[in-house]
């Protein structure tokens, strides 16, 4: 998590990148190779949503 917006969007434009261009159709998962990206096991595991906290926790702020 992060207080500013350039911080965090240096740790979610990759996560976004591998879910928009990944190669697997499996939704996404957590256990995937860093180098390739592509998938070894678990998909659409409730764990992924740590993804996107920061996301979750501005909106209810009222950050943008």
């Amino acid at each position: 998590m992060s207080s500013d917006k350039e911080t965090f969007q240096k740790f979610s434009d990759p996560v976004y990148k591998y879910i928009n261009e990944t190669v697997s159709r499996v939704p996404i998962s957590d256990w995937h190779h860093t180098d390739s990206g592509k998938w070894v096991g678990f998909r659409a595991r409730s764990v992924i949503g740590g993804y996107w906290m920061q996301v979750l926790m501005n909106k209810l702020s009222g950050s943008k």
